[in-house]
């Protein structure tokens, strides 16, 4: 009897491997066009994060106000200056101090190798008074060239005077005072050439850092260092963390930091936390004059204390460029005005002879002196140069005297 596909006896013959090729070709072609596609999407999406919010872009909070200011009639030289700065604008780590400004030679803007900006009309003969001045940005001089900053117009005064100085420019962009206080130790510790007087010019960074951070005592983008080392052991593993490492990451991340959400989880703080934190500020600097007055001692300098003036303290009449950056920085930190004006009405505890607070020091000028919220243009720093030099010859005076009444002995060599 013929046999029927029905008998159950009988196994229903099996397709050949042969006749599944043309399946799996099919499938491999379209599945490696659609890799290839992804991959292709991917790199674009890459390449613009690159160009649209990275290589054109700026972290730079003063990013917005040169831009007005350029935007309103810069010069050649204001043109050439910020090319210069936006090629200087980069910093190497520096040992205890974490970071220092890259050497870099141009025209307006020089940094030698140790990370120090070139100061102008500075005199270091062997008879010259040396002052050294550490600070954050305001006193490095971000926003005028080296001719423009405060001390190339300090030691300007001391020419003009007839007494040349050597002065120094330790200041660094960023800078705590307690980072200062560190960068003072090891200069003293290397230095051939010690001060006759330190000067510090601060209160800006010592605001912001807390603002940012949400404590007192702690440098800027604290936050960042200690999740970058609290995720070192993460990245020395095999991960996907390197993801976060991509300009497309960096991109959504830069766009979800505009939403209303992110901007509503920002640093807002209440009353009362504006003013404990402010608080902290205030002590932890005041401590860190006592320790520097102590190094004065030891190592026979003066120190000298003053607070910057800037948009969000003082009564200078804002013209309309001002007024617009403090919206960009209201915009950018909201509240931070809130802790400056905090911060600086608590300085006024700080009770030490050696300590100036110069946040009205420039309210009877009309013109506009500010780029950014605390950098000043050159005519700014000069008045504040002019300012400092009355203050460190008249603290000069009066410790002369008192060393000749009260001790009647020479100083010590310093050494």
């Amino acid at each position: 009897m013929p046999l029927t596909t029905n008998d159950p006896t009988v196994r229903p013959s099996q397709p050949s491997v042969s006749s599944y090729k043309p399946l799996l070709k099919y499938f491999c072609v379209r599945f490696c066009v659609a890799v290839t596609l992804t991959v292709m999407l991917l790199a674009v999406v890459e390449l613009y994060a690159y160009r649209r919010y990275l290589h054109f872009g700026s972290n730079d909070a003063l990013e917005p106000a040169v831009k007005l200011d350029l935007a309103a009639g810069g010069s050649a030289e204001d043109q050439e200056y910020w090319a210069e700065f936006e090629k200087a604008n980069k910093v190497v780590y520096h040992q205890y101090v974490l970071w220092r400004r890259a050497s870099y030679q141009g025209q307006l803007l020089s940094i030698d190798q140790d990370g120090v900006r070139r100061t102008l009309n500075t005199q270091c003969d062997a008879k010259a008074l040396t002052i050294w001045t550490f600070g954050d940005s305001v006193m490095w001089g971000a926003g005028t060239p080296d001719a423009g900053t405060i001390p190339s117009f300090l030691a300007l005064d001391y020419e003009k005077a007839g007494k040349p100085a050597c002065i120094v420019n330790y200041a660094e962009k960023g800078w705590s005072n307690s980072q200062e206080l560190i960068g003072l130790i090891e200069q003293l510790k290397h230095a051939a050439r010690k001060p006759d007087i330190v000067l510090f010019y601060d209160g800006g960074t010592e605001a912001f850092a807390a603002y940012q951070s949400g404590r007192a005592d702690v440098h800027s983008n604290f936050n960042m260092f200690q999740d970058f080392l609290a995720n070192w052991g993460t990245k020395q593993r095999a991960s996907f963390s390197y993801l976060e490492e991509t300009n497309t990451y960096r991109m959504l991340d830069r766009i979800s930091r505009r939403t209303p959400f992110h901007r509503n989880q920002g640093n807002s703080r209440t009353a009362p936390e504006t003013d404990t934190l402010s608080s902290e500020v205030v002590d932890n600097y005041a401590q860190n004059m006592q320790i520097v007055n102590l190094l004065g001692k030891l190592y026979d300098f003066r120190p000298v204390f003053a607070w910057y003036p800037n948009l969000a303290v003082g009564h200078k009449q804002l013209t309309p460029y001002e007024q617009q950056v403090m919206r960009f920085e209201d915009e950018a930190f909201p509240d931070l005005r809130l802790m400056y004006e905090a911060v600086y009405q608590k300085s006024a505890g700080i009770k030490q002879a050696n300590f100036y607070n110069l946040e009205n020091a420039v309210d009877d000028q009309s013109d506009s002196l500010y780029v950014g919220i605390s950098h000043m243009k050159a005519e700014g720093n000069r008045i504040l140069a002019d300012r400092l030099f009355k203050i460190l010859e008249a603290s000069g005076s009066a410790s002369a005297t008192a060393n000749t009444v009260h001790s009647g002995a020479p100083k010590n060599s310093g050494s």
